[in-house]
């Protein structure tokens, strides 16, 4: 009982002087509104940030070639062609994991045309590529129908297509599109001669893409897109330089494996093909690192942005111990009063310290609300933005929430800093003398 009759003068007092309780509170709020909008804005840049890596290479295994002999100089051993993994090794690696990660294999065929029912020639790109390539650029291009070039058809070397909803567009005409998949396609490749496809699969050509290959004077409908087919038809097409890939990455290609037990499996497949290597051999890390070191440092600046602005809190802090000793001032003979009536130091304590902390709390609860504003227009305005801009927008949607513990450890905050602040003012009230109280005018 005597707590809430603490509760319900200290919110009489604020109630009776409004105007000087709210710039009181002024800097709580502002301190609390600064902390929550800063955490939260920064959170969710954390999370877009990730969201971007995970949708250009974040289940992508980096390969690169070691040189392993220790009692010698690498200068006397330079790496050999023969050094680099072979296409017979990237294909028994794919059929012993069966899909579970895939190799990120592509050739390039040429440029060719294709003429449409309408007798006008469409331009195309022919592309060999894994199911690997494709996956490890979704972002560039996502697939909406049919299937990727599958292992099968890589180890058949069989005349399948990807194609684009561009080339559709171009091939079939805007207002005339169709389901294309089973459709049989003669490419004119430059340099290789007339040759047929049958189309197995159509994806989405990223406006990513077409931005960073159109140029200015080439208009939409004569733009080259992409024809995907499979890696080793590419390469019966067009004969490679060498049969060995100095370049190629590996796709974890199921979600509920761990990027670091991937990268170790890996590694333990291509040390045991090279077992009896004397020189060189690959290794195998995982991007995740440098997005680690990219978290960390998003981490580290969001805490200090929010410690910096948690400054104000003290200048908040000081504000309210300075209305306090205010207060008490103009409340010394209701004080005298009461100890003249037989309450307690601790009493009177009490009652000052739960004002001063119910000042900083209501104010708490306040920057908190601002805060969440704060973050709401920043999320709408840079979501609007990104829908501005269609190459930004495929990266993902900015999405601000304020976290349960950020709300628990604010309201937390204020009400210590009211706590601490009101100590100095109501150990003085208490300590005043009952009758000098009663006389002070």
């Amino acid at each position: 009982m005597f707590l809430l009759e603490n509760i319900r003068l200290a919110l009489s007092s604020l109630k009776a002087n409004k105007m000087r309780a709210a710039l009181t509170m002024l800097g709580i709020i502002i301190g609390i509104c600064s902390v929550v909008t800063i955490t939260s804005i920064g959170n969710s840049l954390q999370t877009i940030l990730n969201q971007t890596f995970n949708s250009l290479s974040g289940r992508t295994i980096e390969c690169y070639y070691d040189y392993i002999n220790e009692t010698e100089s690498y200068q006397l051993h330079p790496q050999k062609t023969s050094d680099y993994v072979s296409m017979e090794m990237l294909d028994r690696f794919e059929k012993n994991f069966n899909g579970k990660y895939l190799v990120s294999r592509d050739h390039s065929v040429g440029s060719g045309k294709i003429q449409n029912p309408s007798a006008k020639n469409v331009n195309v790109g022919v592309m060999g590529a894994s199911e690997g390539f494709i996956k490890e650029r979704k972002i560039l291009y996502k697939l909406i129908s049919g299937r990727y070039p599958s292992f099968e058809d890589n180890a058949g070397q069989k005349h399948t297509a990807v194609v684009s909803d561009l080339f559709l567009e171009q091939y079939y005409g805007k207002n005339d599109k169709k389901n294309a998949l089973g459709e049989d396609l003669t490419i004119n490749i430059e340099n290789i001669g007339s040759t047929e496809f049958t189309i197995v699969g159509i994806y989405k050509l990223s406006e990513l893409y077409i931005n960073n290959h159109k140029d200015y004077t080439t208009p939409l409908s004569e733009f080259e897109t992409p024809v995907f087919i499979p890696y080793s038809t590419a390469r019966k097409l067009k004969k490679p330089d060498s049969s060995y890939d100095e370049y190629f990455s590996i796709i974890v290609n199921d979600d509920n494996i761990p990027l670091e037990k991937a990268t170790q499996e890996v590694q333990e497949f291509f040390d045991y093909e090279y077992r009896n290597a004397k020189y060189w051999k690959p290794e195998f890390y995982d991007s995740s690192e440098e997005m680690n070191i990219v978290d960390t440092v998003m981490k580290v600046l969001t805490a200090v942005l929010a410690v910096i602005a948690a400054i104000s809190l003290i200048v908040g802090g000081i504000g309210v111990m300075n209305i306090m000793l205010v207060s008490i001032t103009e409340r010394t003979r209701e004080i005298g009063i009461r100890k003249a009536l037989g309450a307690k130091n601790g009493y009177i304590k009490l009652q000052f310290l739960i004002e001063s902390a119910i000042l900083c709390i209501v104010g708490g609860i306040v920057g908190l609300l601002l805060g969440a504003f704060n973050g709401f227009m920043f999320e709408t305005i840079g979501n609007y933005i990104l829908s501005c801009n269609p190459i930004y927008a495929e990266l993902g949607k900015l999405n601000v929430s304020i976290s349960p513990s950020a709300v628990i450890i604010a309201l937390i905050f204020s009400t210590l800093v009211g706590l601490f602040f009101g100590i100095y003012p109501a150990n003085k009230a208490a300590k005043m003398n009952p009758i000098d109280a009663l006389r002070y005018e």
